[in-house]
């Protein structure tokens, strides 16, 4: 039963996919063809979910290494909810579109959707068109074993991307003012402390509940300080609340500033957006990552990637 549900999510994939492009592409050709092959990975309003900030670095960098495995060029079309040159800029490998490049020709291309585990259907994907992929899955560890290739997430990231300048300098400030090396605790509540705009997540309405959460996870970053004696400890959050509270504890760092989901929030101003990326790169400035939940809190891979920037350890503690 459950291989046949597996199938029944991927033929869903594959009628969106058609109904995309049979919605949105162009019959009659307006330009020339395409002189070579790319995949295009996609990030746009176009419906087709790829998550937050991670789940599309994820998806990203696997394009990026099915890519290199075939011998085609990689580009990124990423226009929602903001322009992802506005903040990361192509380091080694030039991913930006250049006029004339992208096709809408519905006889040029190959939409592809492949939400979630669903994302190692790149791997036996076999055309000439032009490829625009929209993938949310860390799908490197099949390529590898596929190819007999042996990439690093963290290679393949720092290859593709760079900060810009608003960026860097901003990471930097912040890096100088902690003023040493520095480990990172990172909790995500998403809209359990009702503050954090996420999908249909509900808040806990228990103050209760709510206040022993908030406790617990303080007394996890106490625990880390004991085991990390003298050394900076630098807090993330969804959570502005508990942010605030983290603050008040002696050793503790936050980064000040707005929050959101970027696969759930449009119409934010830049330095909204820039937050999330200067928590990613805060977190990879890192000596080690932490990411803490109670049973109640969300497991997120974003640390878990933020680490893997710079490879650096990473561990999961339950409270």
């Amino acid at each position: 039963m459950k291989v046949k549900n597996k199938r029944v999510v991927e033929l869903s994939h594959i009628f969106s996919e058609s109904f995309h492009a049979l919605k949105k592409y162009e019959w009659i050709r307006r330009r020339p063809a395409p002189d070579h092959q790319m995949l295009v990975f996609m990030v746009d309003d176009s419906g087709f979910y790829t998550g937050g900030l991670a789940d599309r670095f994820k998806g990203a960098v696997s394009a990026y290494a099915w890519s290199l495995c075939n011998g085609i060029d990689f580009k990124i079309r990423y226009s929602f909810p903001f322009e992802l040159s506005d903040y990361l800029v192509p380091a080694s490998h030039d991913w930006m579109l250049k006029e004339g490049e992208f096709s809408s020709n519905i006889f040029d291309t190959r939409v592809m959707y492949a939400r979630g585990e669903h994302g190692r259907r790149l791997i036996a994907l076999d055309t000439s068109r032009q490829i625009h992929y929209y993938g949310n899955m860390d799908v490197l560890p099949a390529i590898n074993a596929h190819y007999g290739n042996a990439y690093t997430w963290g290679d393949l990231f720092r290859s593709l991307f760079k900060p810009c300048d608003v960026l860097k300098e901003k990471v930097e400030a912040l890096q100088k003012g902690i003023g040493a090396p520095y480990f990172s605790a990172v909790f995500r509540f998403q809209n359990l402390l009702g503050d954090f705009e996420e999908y249909h997540f509900k808040a806990e309405e228990d103050m209760r509940k709510k206040e022993e959460i908030i406790s617990r996870c303080l007394d996890g970053i106490r625990e880390l300080q004991n085991n990390h004696p003298g050394m900076p400890v630098l807090v993330t959050s969804d959570s502005v609340t508990f942010l605030e509270r983290a603050s008040s504890l002696e050793g503790v760092h936050t980064i000040p500033g707005k929050v959101v989901h970027v696969g759930s929030k449009g119409g934010e101003t830049y330095d909204t957006y820039l937050k999330s990326f200067v928590d990613f790169y805060m977190l990879a400035g890192s000596q080690k990552i932490y990411g803490l939940a109670t049973s109640e809190m969300y497991k997120s891979e974003f640390p878990m990637y933020a680490a893997k920037v710079n490879a650096i350890p990473f561990e999961r503690i339950s409270l």
